[in-house]
């Protein structure tokens, strides 16, 4: 099989290209919708007969910038048009990191933030038994759900989840996601200059989903909206915007 490459690059938090305060903003929506991640463009498979296999949308979660905005929108959540069709979806979890974080506090949050979403849907979306695994890396196209922790060359994203789909079939194959350790990350509720993992994990589940970003301040509240900061933790639980996108793609 030939391999092609595709930028397809949507913004991410986390959907789009923002920074922290002190960083530059993109100008308009088109700016973000067009904006590069800063590692190799997605490798794209091809059949003997030219059909697409796989995409790849990588979703790059930004932290919160000054004055956000974006176009007001009346439903609050927006989704890939993908989704998965064989259910529950598996899961493995490396909790190597170097700032010393326990692998029972990443486990916890990152399968409460799974839990979350699976209480909102009656399809079992997310498997209860994770596993750990300390060679999982992200962005490793190998069917294997892949939750860790690494070194993103940017320092004002905050995590990375990229998503590989059929073209045919609409159908979600894989997600991995990257906790940027450019980011302090622990608990919020006990030190509020932390990044909350189980704040930005649940938000990435959410793409893991088949969700995408919504950039409205009058969104602002929702777990999918795309903006982040240290000490938040209103994304940890969901808003009515989020289950209904879910409940679209899964059922209620």
């Amino acid at each position: 099989m030939k391999a092609k490459y595709l930028s397809v690059v949507l913004v991410l938090f986390v959907f789009s290209v923002i920074a922290t305060a002190s960083m530059l903003i993109p100008a308009n929506d088109n700016a973000k919708e067009n904006a590069k991640a800063p590692e190799n463009s997605p490798v794209i498979s091809e059949t003997d007969s030219g059909n697409w296999e796989l995409e790849r949308v990588d979703f790059i979660h930004y932290a919160k910038p000054t004055k956000p905005g974006g176009p007001k929108t009346e439903t609050c959540y927006k989704l890939m048009g993908v989704k998965w069709n064989t259910l529950p979806v598996s899961y493995v979890i490396n909790p190597s990191n170097p700032q010393g974080l326990v692998a029972e506090f990443i486990t916890g949050a990152v399968s409460t933030s799974a839990e979350t979403w699976d209480a909102a849907t009656s399809s079992e979306l997310f498997n209860n038994a994770y596993t750990v695994d300390y060679t999982a890396q992200y962005g490793v196209q190998n069917y294997v759900n892949a939750v860790a922790f690494g070194d993103y060359p940017d320092s004002n994203v905050i995590a990375v989840t990229s998503v590989w789909y059929t073209r045919v079939g609409k159908r979600i194959v894989e997600f991995d996601m990257l906790f940027n350790t450019r980011f302090s990350w622990g608990d919020a509720t006990i030190d509020p200059s932390k990044m909350d993992l189980q704040n930005i994990a649940t938000h990435e589940l959410g793409h893991g989903a088949g969700l995408a970003d919504v950039y409205s301040t009058a969104c602002s509240t929702v777990t999918m909206y795309g903006y982040s900061t240290e000490g938040e933790t209103q994304k940890r639980t969901l808003e009515q915007p989020d289950v209904t996108g879910l409940q679209k793609m899964y059922g209620a």
